[in-house]
Formats: C-alpha cells, structure tokens, sequence
C-alpha cells in the first residue's frame, strides 16, 4: 500500500497547473480534444514501463486492458459522447489505486501513483466543469 505524500500531492498539482496553463495558451479552442490526448497518453504510460523489467503475463494483461479501456473511453469522447473522457480520467485514477495497492501491473516509483491520482482527478474535475459550463 501507498501513501499520499505531501511532495507527490503537490507534484500531481504542480503539473496539472503546467498542463493548464499550456492548454489554454497553446490550444484555447480545444480542450477536448487535448484532454482526450492526455487520456492516450497517460494510458501508455504502464504498458510502456513494461518493457523495463520482468513482468507476468498477467500483470501484462492487466496492463494492456487497462490501457485499452483509457484509450476507448478517450475515442468514444471524441467521436461520441464528451463525458466517457473525463470518466477515463477517473476510471484510470481507480486503477492506479487498485492496482498499487495490491502490487498487480508495472512497478513503479513509490511516488508516481499518487502524483498519477492527482493529476487524473484534477484533469477530469477540469474536463466535468468545461463539460458543465458549456466550453466544450
């Protein structure tokens, strides 16, 4: 089991703001479309962390499930229904939970699932209230 460090807290923060900050100079007028790439990418990030050590088939399977259901949801927002991109966001943050909790996937630094969580939920609170305002 992980802690919630302060450091990784403000970490997760931290970037988020950055990613804010360069979504709105950078892409104003397409926010969706850059949170639903934020979503891919976010989605490879285990998947990829495989390659660096010895991984069971099963915590391979987890992995690419998982990032298979990050990368639907972040398609399906995109060409169908805005709201699977933020509950992407969420469900990837669940899996980051559950899975360092319980030692199934990649294996990572202690501090990345919490920072992963923050920045997850932050990223989907901001989609939800893009959604709700009428921005997107």
């Amino acid at each position: 089991m992980f802690s919630f460090s302060k450091d990784a807290i403000l970490f997760g923060v931290a970037v988020m703001l950055a990613f804010l900050v360069a979504l709105h100079l950078i892409f104003p007028h397409y926010p969706l479309q850059v949170a639903a790439g934020a979503l891919m990418l976010i989605g490879l990030v285990y998947p990829i962390l495989l390659l660096s050590h010895q991984h069971s088939a099963q915590q391979q399977r987890d992995e690419v499930l998982a990032a298979l259901v990050t990368y639907g949801l972040a398609v399906v927002g995109l060409l169908v229904w805005p709201w699977a991109v933020p509950i992407g966001l969420g469900v990837h943050a669940v899996w980051d939970f559950i899975k360092h909790n319980t030692g199934r996937g990649a294996k990572v630094v202690s501090w990345y699932p919490p920072m992963c969580i923050v920045v997850d939920l932050l990223a989907a609170a901001y989609v939800i209230a893009l959604l709700l305002t009428g921005w997107i």
